[in-house]
């Protein structure tokens, strides 16, 4: 193993755990409370154990404000991302954040063999590695 593999930072080192679900049923209103009580970004959706989609802020404000929706009445199937586009644990979080940049996302589910196991969130990534800041942010100027 090489000096830079054994420095190299896993996704299971920095994600944060528990994650935070929620059904498809709940509400758009509801999501919105949690992500303010619990002061994060994401809810992961889940039915029958089972990651299905990830609802964020800026679904909210897209999905729901935006089109002057009701948010008791919306609810999160209607408004999550779905296919999640997911990472392991043991992914080095380099490659977690060109995957956020290629595909425009501050949020990925992190599931192993058994399912859900933590969310990993862009500043998770620029908290240990702030130098990172350049690979999430370069394919927004080349593009």
């Amino acid at each position: 193993m090489s000096e830079h593999e054994e420095e190299e930072i896993l996704v299971e080192e920095i994600m944060s755990t528990p994650p935070i679900t929620v059904g498809p049923d709940s509400s758009a209103s509801e999501v919105a409370k949690i992500m303010t009580e619990k002061k994060i970004g994401c809810i992961v959706v889940v039915e029958n154990n089972r990651v299905i989609g990830i609802v964020t802020r800026r679904d909210l404000v897209e999905k729901v404000l935006a089109k002057e929706k009701d948010p008791s009445k919306t609810k999160v199937r209607e408004i999550m991302s779905s296919p999640v586009i997911y990472v392991k644990p043991k992914a080095p979080i380099l490659e977690v954040a060109k995957i956020m940049s290629k595909h425009d996302i501050r949020h990925i589910p992190v599931l192993d063999s058994k399912g859900l196991v933590g969310v990993i969130t862009d500043k998770d990534i620029l908290s240990v590695a702030p130098d990172l800041i350049e690979v999430l942010t370069i394919r927004k100027h080349s593009s």
